[in-house]
């Protein structure tokens, strides 16, 4: 496909209106860039690995305000959020699959329940992010903080990435690398999310702790995933968002859980030991000492919701 040079005026017509309003004061002024819009997934692969220094667009809620804030300056953007086939939930084989471009919003509203996931998208950004940002781009933002990160970790999700030369598959707690750094090759598109359904017994639950109620970026999110058979823990999932460098599963306090019937000694315990796995820093949402606190606060919240 041809790349047509273009400039910030000319955007209007090739990204939807409501996101070029978010980059449109007067005293911010894009370098001029190489835009594509495919349509099918098989033509934005090979663009991904013609232009391999391009950045992928869909729903550019986190993209654009950088590229606003010339913290990124992208030369190429591959905009896919034109790919309907990319655009997806279902239940099949035993999982559920989401395409990577569905919308947030659309999660929410699924009759195919994924409480855990779903929970966690309500709290994300607002109402205008949820209808605009797709799972796939909070996922390869690869914020620490991303909502959706810590859900999938404990429901044990895979992400397929795809290229011209094949797919493969990476559990999400290895899909990150560092603060905005994933696996994803330079040729390589994440396509899809695949769900283990969770089965009988299980209880999981969100938590989020922010700035404000609502539109507000994590300062700890907690995600927690119990299987029980007869009042007694069988399996546990505890993962941390926005404490360390990538989202973290508290491996320790899960086995602190495992064998045992929740009670409140129990979650004492089980909390103190994740704040302590815990690796937060200090910056201007909170103190890396205020985040371990809370660390402790939302895994005991979690538990006891789940009592």
């Amino acid at each position: 496909m041809k790349f047509e040079r273009i400039k910030l005026e000319e955007m209007r017509n090739l990204v939807r209106t409501e996101v070029v309003v978010m980059m449109r004061p007067t005293s911010v002024i894009l370098a001029d860039f190489d835009y594509s819009a495919p349509k099918s997934l098989e033509e934005a692969l090979r663009e991904k690995k013609e232009r391999k220094d391009a950045h992928i667009i869909a729903g550019g809620t986190d993209l654009i305000p950088k590229m606003r804030g010339q913290v990124v300056k992208p030369v190429y953007l591959i905009d896919i959020s034109g790919i309907k086939e990319l655009e997806y939930i279902e239940e099949r084989d035993g999982q559920v699959r989401i395409g990577a471009g569905t919308k947030i919003s659309r999660i929410i509203e699924s009759k195919i329940k994924i409480d855990v996931l779903q929970e966690a998208c309500k709290k994300l950004g607002n109402p205008l992010t949820r209808n605009k940002a797709t799972i796939g781009g909070n996922l390869c933002n690869a914020s620490p903080a991303a909502d959706t990160a810590t859900p999938l970790m404990v429901l044990g999700a895979e992400l397929v990435l795809k290229s011209l030369d094949g797919e493969r598959t990476v559990p999400v707690e290895k899909f990150f690398v560092g603060p905005g750094k994933t696996v994803l090759r330079d040729d390589e598109i994440l396509t899809e999310i695949r769900i283990p359904l969770p089965g009988k017994g299980a209880k999981e639950k969100f938590v989020k702790v922010g700035l404000r109620k609502a539109d507000a970026i994590s300062v700890v999110n907690c995600a927690v995933l119990l299987k029980v058979q007869n009042r007694v823990i069988k399996d546990a999932k505890i993962a941390l968002g926005s404490v360390a460098p990538t989202p973290i599963l508290a491996k320790e306090a899960q086995k602190t859980l495992i064998g045992n019937r929740l009670s409140e000694e129990l979650i004492e315990k089980c909390a103190q030991i994740a704040a302590k796995e815990s690796k937060p820093i200090s910056d201007v949402r909170g103190s890396a000492r205020y985040r371990e606190l809370l660390v402790e606060g939302c895994v005991k919240k979690a538990l006891r919701e789940l009592m």
